[in-house]
């Protein structure tokens, strides 16, 4: 498994951070992790001023973004900086209960969005993507590893969704057949 690092001085983590990016990285597929030399975990502060190069058309506060990937430089591995900080502020928006966070599959899933993305890029690099290279292979990798991952912590939602999928389904066909 890919080591987990944590960068903070000022910043005290929520306690579920690191278990919940380990958990993820367990998850994935172990030959999509190789080359790839850690993770680590830091917080806003610790990125630093500046804007990102240019990404789809913009440039971005860097310290504003949910996390980096760091390819192989110099002989440098590649490693992935998630900020855990912004991360829970994406979520706890002003109005939204704190104790969204402590809902295991709203957790994982804004931790996996990140995590994933930043992992697409590493695919991207070492693999190759489905899509043009950058920002589309990454959303296009992220896709499927969400769906893999999606459908093997929560199975049992599967079951959930097909009923409701197809009581949908039969609602429209209903509705389509009685205006005849």
């Amino acid at each position: 498994m890919v080591p987990i690092h944590e960068n903070y001085q000022d910043y005290r983590p929520p306690r579920y951070a690191r278990p919940t990016i380990a958990r993820l990285l367990l998850a994935l597929p172990q030959h999509y992790l190789l080359g790839l030399q850690s993770v680590v975990l830091t917080y806003a502060a610790a990125i630093g001023r500046g804007k990102t190069h240019r990404i789809q058309g913009g440039k971005y506060l860097r310290n504003s973004c949910l996390g980096y990937y760091h390819h192989k430089w110099k002989g440098e591995p590649a490693w992935i900086e998630i900020v855990v900080d912004n991360i829970v502020a994406g979520i706890l928006r002003p109005g939204v209960p704190n104790f969204v966070m402590y809902i295991p599959i709203l957790r994982n899933y804004a931790f996996a969005d990140v995590l994933f993305h930043e992992v697409d890029h590493h695919l991207d690099h070492t693999i190759a993507a489905p899509a043009p290279g950058g920002e589309a292979a990454a959303e296009s990798w992220n896709g499927r590893l969400m769906a893999s991952y999606l459908l093997k912590r929560y199975s049992y939602l599967r079951h959930w969704w097909l009923t409701l999928l197809s009581l949908t389904f039969f609602q429209i066909l209903y509705l389509f057949w009685r205006q005849k």
